[in-house]
């Protein structure tokens, strides 16, 4: 090293610092908008997580109410349908033949027909049965029509 008495320039130094604090100071406005923009995003995550949260909580009640009213359902579906067979059980017994007998002799008076009752009918045509062909007018085929559209819609 050598030995000399030189001076040093300290001005060149205060340059250097000077510059540094100018950069500092943009690095600081620039990190302090960095921060409030990281805030910002990091509200935004939080504002979205909570409303993912809500709707999947939401959806969740929402399915759970479904499967109550399914529950509910199925059970007013088999009370029916044990109502149901009953009522069945119940018709096969006031519908059987056994009651319809007893019902036609004791309320209605009825008897069963004997063989002595019976009379057999015999046609001298045979099997046919012939309607005669009435002819009219066209107002009586008219009122006929009618008649029979009539009677068709009544069932």
């Amino acid at each position: 090293m050598p030995n000399n008495n030189l001076a040093y320039d300290l001005s060149r130094y205060e340059q250097k610092e000077e510059r540094k604090k100018a950069p500092s100071r943009i690095k600081a406005r620039a990190s302090a908008a960095s921060a409030a923009a990281d805030a910002f995003k990091a509200f935004q995550m939080i504002v979205v997580i909570s409303v993912m949260a809500f709707l999947m909580i939401s959806a969740k009640a929402d399915i759970a109410q479904i499967h109550s009213d399914i529950t509910a359902a199925k059970s007013d579906v088999q009370s029916l349908q044990n109502e149901n067979s009953s009522m069945l059980a119940s018709l096969e017994t006031k519908s059987s033949m056994k009651t319809v007998e007893d019902y036609a002799e004791n309320v209605l008076g009825m008897q069963k027909l004997e063989k002595s009752q019976i009379e057999y009918v015999s046609l001298e045509n045979g099997n046919i049965a012939e309607i005669p062909e009435t002819s009219g007018d066209i107002f009586t085929k008219i009122k006929q029509t009618f008649e029979d559209f009539v009677e068709y819609l009544r069932g």
